[in-house]
């Protein structure tokens, strides 16, 4: 029978304003004593807007990532502010990334982001119904925002070109809610 470990203490290995890494001492279901290393509890859940427009295209985003060194495709989205709301967070992240804004927008599904390392949970947000609005001027991100028909979005997963596990979440659970 699979059981939960239990909490015996942590100590912090980096703090840093955009990572907190802890290490926890924990005790497994066998008894032992193991430590274990990931995020700060807690961390803060971020959202990803899948945004169509009345021809039926997916807006998704083109963006340098640093980590694996490419250009990859992504959806608008971002961190979830202290006591703000999913839906409002999503609105704010498309307009913010996008200029765009939904009028009809619901969550359809979350994960978690890296459940090995993190308890950060991811919400995915369908939006319609859009209007567009200027974007930021002093936007410190560089995106290239293309919408593509959802048979190209697909080709591109089957083709391996998306890679992004967000985005693939994402699309799955599009996928999901479309069968119902």
């Amino acid at each position: 029978m699979i059981t939960k470990w239990k909490f015996i203490s942590r100590k912090t290995l980096l703090d840093h304003p955009r990572l907190k890494i802890v290490e926890d001492s924990v005790e497994i279901q066998d008894g032992k004593q193991i430590d274990y290393v990931r995020e700060a509890p807690h961390a803060t859940h971020s959202v990803a807007v899948i945004a169509i427009n009345d021809r039926g295209e997916l807006l998704l985003q083109k963006e340098y990532s640093y980590p694996p060194d490419e250009i990859l495709y992504q959806l608008p989205g971002g961190a979830i502010e202290t006591n703000e709301d999913v839906l409002a967070a999503a609105n704010r992240e498309l307009s913010e990334e996008s200029g765009y804004v939904g009028k009809d927008c619901e969550i359809i599904g979350s994960f978690y982001v890296n459940n090995r390392r993190s308890d950060r949970k991811q919400f995915v947000v369908l939006c319609k119904d859009l209007a567009a609005q200027k974007l930021p001027e002093d936007s410190e991100e560089f995106i290239e925002n293309i919408w593509l028909p959802t048979e190209h979005v697909r080709q591109l997963v089957k083709d391996g070109v998306i890679t992004n596990v967000g985005l693939l979440a994402a699309l799955h659970l599009l996928d999901a809610k479309q069968c119902d």
